[in-house]
């Protein structure tokens, strides 16, 4: 690294920054460390600071600005996109998470019925009942546009044991909130969601032992693996009424953005968005979840891996959506403040995402609380001595002995 001090006056698009004049978490920047992708960006940089500190070895390498969130209706490419939904749909939250969790509990178990069905279906050899289906699916996404914060919580709550057959109902539902934040249509997101929801059902026809081996995949078995695309797409394929978006989910969710993944080995913007959007939230949920042979990682590291892989795996401008959307901290993580409580981030606060909702669990001394009390770091910005009251660390699942399935609303 290479840093000259600049006047914010002399910055330019391209342009890496590596430091700021102030802390980082006095500013809108979510990162230590980024390039200037716009004018906005140099505007906010003239806003919060004087002068900045960048990396001359980085400069000229800035990614491309947001282009492609959905697929348009040109039918040369399956992959033809637009830049944003051409009428963006704006969500506001219009319950609390406390309002709402009590709806998404209950059609959180529909949706997990409804996905025990899925695989009995598969398994027989019957049909899936897509109506069934979609009306689950629809009630969901109605929940996540008023809150989605209730069914984040509800994503939480993870079963090793059955990683492999509800890990996609967690991914529908990470989808969706995603898709939520680009302003899809619920039309759009109802085919996201099915998508998601379906996208790994073609592993019902692989053996077991392969899917849960703990050891590396020998290249046959790995082989194997790599047809659950094929088997899923084909069932699919066989289900009337199903959306060709849907279809697309699975069939290029395991792409990469670099070239390296598969069927077809497609990269970058050829790849459909709806499957870019899966393949990220694929992603997540399985580092963050427990498996057999794996210790689940924090939600806090799985982003900060997961932008380390920005345009080698995922695309980038996708994955910065996706940290926004999350927001640094995601709800459900344990973090621990600048008064040694400890709690779980309860909501997010959608203007100011480094000052969420937080549910305590432990004091300062980390003695269990006997009823857990809420902290809005929004509001309350001191802790009782008039020291700033801030988050300072993320724990692991499981830190400090506190099982998650414990401490929900």
């Amino acid at each position: 690294m290479i840093e000259q001090k600049t006047d914010v006056n002399d910055l330019q698009i391209g342009m890496y920054v590596s430091r700021l004049d102030r802390a980082w978490v006095d500013t809108p920047f979510m990162f230590q460390g980024f390039y200037i992708h716009d004018d906005e960006d140099l505007a906010a940089l003239k806003k919060h600071c004087r002068y900045v500190y960048t990396d001359t070895t980085k400069e000229n390498l800035a990614p491309l600005k947001l282009q492609t969130l959905v697929t348009t209706e040109k039918e040369t490419s399956p992959a033809a996109m637009t830049v944003l939904p051409s009428k963006k749909v704006h969500y506001e939250d219009t319950t609390s998470v406390e309002e709402e969790i009590t709806v998404a509990r209950k059609y959180h178990a529909d949706l997990s019925q409804t996905m025990d069905s899925i695989i009995s279906d598969v398994k027989a050899g019957n049909k899936i009942d897509l109506n069934k289906a979609k009306k689950t699916v629809d009630n969901m996404i109605d929940s996540v546009a008023r809150n989605p914060d209730a069914f984040m919580w509800l994503t939480r709550l993870k079963d090793s044991d059955s990683y492999t057959y509800h890990h996609s109902m967690d991914v529908s539902i990470l989808a969706v909130t995603l898709g939520r934040h680009l302003g899809l249509s619920k039309h759009e997101l109802k085919d996201l969601a099915i998508g998601t929801l379906l996208f790994d059902i073609g592993k019902l026809k692989l053996p077991a032992n392969i899917l849960n081996k703990p050891g590396r995949l020998t290249d046959e078995e790995f082989e194997q693996i790599r047809k659950h695309v094929e088997y899923g797409v084909e069932i699919l394929k066989g289900i009337k009424g199903i959306s060709p978006r849907a279809i697309e989910v699975a069939k290029y969710h395991h792409e990469r953005h670099d070239g390296n993944g598969y069927p077809e080995g497609l990269e970058g913007t050829a790849i459909p968005v709806f499957a870019r959007i899966a393949a990220i939230v694929d992603c997540y949920d399985a580092i963050t979840s427990d498996r057999s042979y794996r210790r689940a990682i924090s939600s806090h590291e799985a982003i900060k891996q997961m932008y380390e892989w920005g345009n080698i795996d995922f695309q980038l401008e996708l994955i910065e959506q996706f940290i926004q959307c999350l927001g640094i901290y995601p709800t459900g993580s344990l973090v621990e403040l600048s008064t040694g409580q400890v709690g779980v981030i309860l909501s997010q606060n959608r203007v100011r995402r480094l000052r969420p909702k937080i549910m305590l669990i432990l004091d300062p001394h980390k003695v269990a609380y006997e009823s857990f009390p809420i902290v809005d770091l929004v509001t309350e910005t001191l802790d009782k001595d008039g020291n700033p009251l801030d988050i300072v660390a993320t724990h692991e699942p499981g830190a400090f002995g506190i099982d998650p399935h414990a401490f929900y609303l």
